[in-house]
């Protein structure tokens, strides 16, 4: 059985596609996730806060 193709987004800090996790799905959280990783997530609220 093979799996459906996964879904992709590029990070809003950084530009890089990053692919929806096993953890969002489940929680209908995928429509949430901004940024591909806690370093993104943390620079962008720094730069926030910068301006």
């Amino acid at each position: 059985m093979s799996r459906p193709p996964l879904r992709e987004k590029p990070c809003a800090f950084c530009g890089r596609p990053f692919s929806d996790r096993k953890r969002w799905n489940g929680r209908d959280q995928w429509d949430d996730v901004k940024y591909c990783s806690r370093g993104c997530r943390a620079k962008a609220a720094a730069a926030r806060r910068r301006s």
